[in-house]
């Protein structure tokens, strides 16, 4: 009698540890899917930068040419002509 109230427990504490270790692998997987979703919305958001950078990029060297073009016309205009 003894012997099956020992392998009674025994059997139940298995169940447990394996019913806990189920979770916990549940929980761990659940957790790095998240992790995962955090890194590919973090890459989508850097490449969405990237390219905001780099519209930025164009429109100053579009104002820096419409800069140096106003600056070439206003030097044309103010030249003195002595003749």
């Amino acid at each position: 009698m003894k012997t099956n109230n020992i392998l009674m427990i025994l059997i139940i504490l298995t169940f447990a540890g394996a019913t806990w270790l189920i979770t916990e692998n549940h929980d761990l997987k659940s957790r790095e899917i998240d992790m995962m979703d955090k890194w590919f919305h973090m890459e989508e958001d850097l490449s969405d930068m990237q390219v905001e950078i780099f519209d930025m990029k164009t429109q100053m060297n579009r104002i820096e040419s419409l800069i140096d073009e106003m600056a070439i016309d206003y030097s044309d205009t103010n030249t003195v002509n002595y003749n």
